[in-house]
């Protein structure tokens, strides 16, 4: 699960090689965090969406109790909302780590300039391939819940 490269060169001196090892290491430990802090939150925003749709809706899904359905949309969207805000820092967290092990791997052992290689990548704006395929994810959720609160809208009108 390596970003940074499968092969050290030959030529790194031996704190360049335990620095990369230590943000490469780091790294994908984010990135574990961040699979499953998402997956509970998702998983629990998929609970809501089940229970508005069981308990909301009747059998031609038609809204029985528009405001449950309306106040879960609302609460599920939350949700979802703060999922996004969740995956967006920790793919900020994972570039700078990344960009560490990547300026290690390359040879510096000067811990400065490895620190400001992930300063100078956390002002770049692009996500790691994790935090894009989650936030697709996290984003059908956030649809069902738009749909939820639209649906919950125009009946109560």
């Amino acid at each position: 699960m390596s970003d940074a490269g499968s092969q050290v060169p030959e030529t790194l001196d031996t704190p360049s090689i335990d620095l990369w090892k230590f943000f490469e290491e780091r790294g994908a430990e984010q990135k574990e965090s961040l699979f499953k802090l998402i997956t509970w939150i998702i998983g629990f925003a998929a609970v809501v969406l089940g229970f508005a749709i069981k308990e909301g809706f009747d059998r031609n899904l038609k809204a029985d109790h528009p405001r449950l359905v309306f106040l879960l949309g609302v609460v599920g969207f939350v949700v979802v909302f703060h999922a996004i805000l969740i995956v967006l820092h920790h793919g900020w967290h994972i570039n700078r780590t990344l960009a560490r092990a990547n300026k290690a791997r390359d040879g510096e052992s000067a811990p400065r300039k490895i620190w400001d290689a992930g300063d100078i990548a956390g002002r770049k704006w692009s996500l790691p391939p994790i935090c894009t395929q989650l936030l697709f994810v996290v984003g059908l959720f956030a649809a069902g819940f738009a749909a939820l609160i639209l649906v919950a809208w125009m009946e109560v009108r």
